[in-house]
């Protein structure tokens, strides 16, 4: 069979199989629906809102008979004005308060995200001690915690959870184990817990996991909320608008259905700058280690687009509870969410590569005009049933989603360094620009991803000192990954077809868990847990490449080239805690865990010896013998293989924690300190452009972390959360580049927030509210993009990213209708100071080079009026 029509059987493969990703000739069909369904999405969100129009501006009382007059908020249990609400969670897979969970937790309630004004998990990361986001947008966040690198290995450090449901990120993408980014309107709570999980939640919660816990229907009750958020963004960027809408409806006395609708427009303010065509040469210098001309950036424009790094966001959730029987409790939920961005918050940096500074232009400059839109869309379905049975409870929950993701970006300057020809137009003996097919122009990969999950447990409900909690866990995970950079215009230079790199990998991961957890109350102060977990993993990889810059590159662009990996592991996971209650009010615990996470496959590398015609293959294999020989001198008389594939890494962590409240409950204080032993781990790496994934040094981390909330006189209440992460590496890792002593990329040492909220009661019904919120992120390295880092230049080649503060503000006034509804209405200020800092280095989709140097980069100053209705 030739290549192409290999190529075409690919694509049927993909068009029978249509959770494994958007196909050929199917993305303007997609977009096409996603408007369509937009604009039906739009209408049900009016449709939500409306009745809250009319409820508050009639004087009837529409409420159900009985009806609550004042909600508690879910997931919290009732205080006074003089102490401060107790969290109530489901971390350990039963109900308990966060003061009395022997986990080092951050819980954040409904209330206390609306009163911040958070509407996006990345925001609230930043204020969450020991966690850590890589954000090159919503839908490309990556999650990292306690000092543990995530951009390589095979899935994310962090454990991502919808309520009783795993998520997972894409396997092979360039950006990184993203995860979506959902909205966090109707939230009943979020909860990050720190350390391995590895026993309730198995892999993928290597560093911690993240639960966002959506808000239950209420039975008997008729209830709905609307938002409306305005806004405007400073330096380039323009009008944002958001609208979200709940409705609680009771489906007789055993049922009720609760519906969430959000539609999210935000504005861009990143430019787009088109070089005009022949004003500049390529990249100079030897591949990979390659400049920009000197008048790249002052060379005549063909275009200067602004704002192209647009935002929309769509979602509906939908969740039944249903109570046919006095102890039988079922709750099916359905959502949906498309996110689309009409490019990366991303810019050039023009300067010091080891020390990056914000540009004085917010902007990405292209030889050719190439869009980097990136699309998003995310289905998902649970079924959740409790039994409460006469000493224990059974529970099922169970799991289907489905996500495709698209991401274009600009490649052309990577993959034009590869040949050394000095012109970028076809017509002048270049290669011309990427794109327009499949899916371009540009450089195109598509990652998608869809899940069966089960879980079956058991949870002792009697009264008695010992309490324990069993279950079974499966799962069947499918991810696709596939890549395309073709130059259509270049066949004189690559030959025909003029495929630079095209790749399709499908992975399929198998798991079967049996976990239990016993705690036995010795004593009204001291209580011993422990917990175990057996696993067994099964994983098969397969991966098929073709063009100028693959393997078989040398038989012809349309040959082939597969090799497929499988791999099985199995387990168990220990967890011990002992905790002693010093009073009712004050714990201290010891905690020892363990975490997994499973290995996997690379992308083959196309290594040949020096002497080979294929440069990009060459500087491939000369990077590895800088790398692991240690030396500057590529010899034609070795030759070293890519690592195919990469080993489990695990974790064990030994934490010290102490939890207390003073004052009457007027104060919380949370405390604890940490030592972590992460052997093998999965670390990326980069070789003359070509990302891979190896197994690195063990690495020691220690920390602490800190939480306090008080109340203070004048009705203040102030939040302080800091963290300290010291990382090492114990060993010298050839292979990554990473000597001993060295820290973990990607760790601030220090990170902190202050949060201030203020209430004051007026009269007839209103009250005023405010919140000044600084969020503060240290100094931390970063590896290179495109450049192959070596124990011998690492310290020459390193990026030092730069402490940065953001500061928000809102100040609002509430009030009650005659309905007995609640209004609020709040100006405020997003990033006050108009920090304009660089978070992240941005890969590039095709080949990485030195010279393309692009960082995500904060949002400038927002300031907004939000206007929100609540009826009961």
């Amino acid at each position: 069979m030739n290549g192409l029509a290999a190529y075409g059987q690919n694509q049927e493969v993909i068009a029978d199989r249509p959770h494994v990703g958007l196909i050929l000739g199917r993305h303007m069909k997609a977009n096409t629906e996603a408007k369509k369904f937009r604009a039906q999405l739009v209408a049900a969100v009016s449709a939500l809102i409306l009745p809250a129009v009319v409820v508050y501006a009639g004087d009837g009382d529409t409420s159900v008979s009985g009806a609550p007059e004042a909600a508690v908020p879910a997931g919290s249990t009732a205080a006074t004005s003089q102490e401060l609400t107790t969290v109530v969670i489901t971390a350990t897979k039963r109900e308990t308060t966060a003061q009395d969970t022997p986990i080092s937790l951050t819980a954040v309630t409904a209330d206390e995200l609306a009163s911040r004004g958070i509407t996006d998990l990345q925001t609230l990361a930043r204020s969450v001690p020991g966690l850590a986001v890589r954000d090159a947008g919503p839908g490309q966040s990556e999650y990292e915690m306690r000092g543990l690198y995530g951009l390589g290995g095979n899935s994310s450090v962090v454990g991502f959870y919808i309520d009783e449901i795993p998520l997972a990120s894409p396997a092979f993408s360039n950006m990184g184990k993203t995860d979506i980014d959902p909205n966090l309107y109707d939230l009943e709570r979020v909860e990050v817990l720190r350390g391995p999980q590895g026993t309730l939640y198995g892999s993928s919660s290597l560093a911690g996991t993240i639960r966002l816990i959506p808000s239950l229907p209420q039975l008997n009750t008729y209830s709905l909320s609307a938002q409306e958020v305005v806004s405007d963004t400073a330096s380039g960027g323009s009008i944002n608008h958001q609208q979200n809408a709940m409705m609680n409806l009771p489906l007789g006395d055993t049922a009720a259905v609760r519906i969430v609708g959000s539609i999210t427009d935000n504005s861009g303010w990143i430019q787009r700058r088109v070089i005009a065509n022949g004003a500049v040469t390529t990249d100079l210098g030897p591949f990979p280690n390659v400049s920009r001309p000197s008048n790249f950036y002052s060379a005549p424009l063909q275009e200067d687009l602004g704002g192209v790094n647009t935002t929309t966001v769509d979602s509906i959730r939908a969740a039944l509870l249903w109570k046919p029987l006095e102890n039988l409790t079922i709750e099916p939920v359905a959502m949906y969410q498309r996110t689309e961005q009409g490019a990366p918050p991303v810019v050039d940096v023009n300067g010091s590569a080891t020390y990056p500074q914000t540009p004085a232009v917010l902007a990405h400059w292209e030889p050719f005009d190439v869009p980097e839109p990136q699309t998003d869309s995310f289905t998902f379905g649970s079924l959740k049933a409790v039994d409460q049975l006469p000493n224990f409870s059974l529970t099922s929950a169970t799991g289907l989603w489905h996500r495709n993701a698209l991401v274009i970006t600009d490649g052309t300057e990577g993959v034009n360094s590869v040949f050394g020809i000095p012109a970028y137009n076809a017509s002048a003996g270049g290669l011309g620009p990427l794109g327009p097919e499949p899916n371009g122009p540009g450089a195109t990969e598509q990652d998608a991803e869809w899940q069966l999950s089960e879980e079956l447990r058991l949870t002792s409900t009697a009264p008695g000192p010992l309490q324990w909690v069993a279950g079974y866990f499966y799962q069947d995970l499918h991810s696709q990954f596939n890549q395309y950079l073709i130059s259509p215009e270049a066949a004189p230079v690559v030959g025909s077809p003029p495929w630079q790199f095209i790749d399709f990998q499908p992975q399929v991961i198998t798991q079967n868990a049996f976990f239990g957890d016993i705690t036995w109350q010795l004593s009204p102060q001291f209580n011993v847990e422990a917990g175990l977990r057996h696993y067994h993993y099964s994983l098969s990889n397969s991966d098929t490449e073709y063009g100028f810059l693959a393997p078989n590159a040398a038989l012809g662009n349309g040959v082939p080239y597969h090799i497929s990996f499988s791999n099985e592991a199995s387990g168990t996971l220990p967890e011990f805690t002992v905790s002693y209650k010093i009073t009712p009010d004050d714990m201290l615990y010891a905690k020892a865990s363990k975490g997994i996470r499973i290995g996997g496959a690379n992308n083959p590398a196309p290594a040949e010896p020096l002497g080979s015609n294929n440069a990009f293959a060459v500087a491939v294999e000369c990077g590895l013998q800088e790398k692991v020989l240690l030396t500057t001198t590529c010899s034609p008389n070795v030759f070293l293989p890519t690592p195919t594939t990469f080993k489990s890494d695990t974790l064990w962590s030994y934490e010290l924690g102490w939890k207390s409240s003073f004052f009457e409950h007027r104060m919380l204080v949370d405390l604890d300190a940490y030592y972590e032993k992460w052997s093998n781990p999965q670390l990326p790496t980069n070789i003359a452009g070509f990302f891979l994934d190896a197994n690195g040094a063990d690495a020691a981390i220690k920390g602490v972390e800190a939480q306090l909330r008080t109340l203070l006189p004048l009705g203040f209440e102030l939040t302080l959360n800091a963290a300290y992460t010291h990382t090492e590496f114990l060993e010298t890792s050839t292979l990554i580049g990473f000597p001993e002593g060295m820290e973990v990329p990607d760790t601030p040492e220090y990170t902190g927030s202050v949060v201030l909220q203020w209430k004051h009661t007026l009269t007839n019904g209103l009250s005023m509210f405010s919140a000044l919120e600084e969020n503060y992120v240290g100094s931390r390295i970063s590896e290179p993009v495109g450049v192959t880092a070596t124990v011998l230049n690492i310290n020459q080649v390193l990026v030092h990213l730069p402490v940065y503060n953001i500061v928000n503000f809102r100040f609002g006034i509430n009030g009650e209708a005659n309905t007995g509804a609640t209004w609020s209405a709040a100006v405020f200020v997003n990033n006050l100071t108009n920090t304009q800092t660089l978070l992240d280095p941005q890969p590039n989709q095709g080949v990485q080079t030195a010279a393309f140097q692009r960082y995500t980069i904060t949002q400038p100053l927002t300031a907004g009026i939000d206007l929100t209705y609540r009826f009961h």
